[in-house]
């Protein structure tokens, strides 16, 4: 199940904040709406001087209830990994990967073999169902799996 939506300039929520802000959307030679022209997402913890144009660093989030037997894994990941791989690419890598620092590694050496120039970390959560789908004799536990791996992680 994806939790989350991609925070681009393409989606009709975050253009209205940017819009009422003051900002602009404006498209580079690729076909990429970009915040002022420069930004390519709606949501940064930096670039603070796209704040007044409606840049936020408040989260997404949402509270769902987990189920330990069904629920396999959580991918956190950074734009430098979200603008190269997709969502399903990333979810094959995970579930090809043993623990969770190998899923880890994997997806950010995946966006810098794509070329990546921004930063790249991943984080693998582990749930209940690590595993359950797998040919593996390995069992992790939440509290020692929580993997990161990143070119600046």
């Amino acid at each position: 199940m994806k939790l989350t939506t991609d925070h681009t300039p393409e989606r009709k929520d975050e253009k209205e904040r940017i819009k009422k802000c003051g900002g602009f959307i404006a498209w580079n030679s690729l076909g990429q709406p970009h915040v002022n022209g420069r930004l390519a997402m709606t949501r940064s913890i930096g670039d603070l001087d796209l704040k007044a144009s409606g840049v936020i660093a408040e989260p997404e989030t949402k509270r769902i209830k987990l189920h330990h037997a069904d629920d396999s894994f959580l991918v956190l990941t950074t734009d430098g990994i979200n603008f190269m791989v997709n969502s399903q690419e990333i979810c094959d890598f995970v579930n090809q990967s043993h623990d969770p620092s190998e899923a880890a590694h994997a997806v950010t050496e995946q966006a810098i073999q794509y070329g990546t120039e921004d930063n790249s970390t991943a984080v693998v959560v582990p749930f209940g169902a690590w595993g359950k789908y797998k040919n593996s004799e390995v069992n992790f536990s939440f509290s020692r799996s929580f993997a990161s791996s990143g070119r600046w992680a």
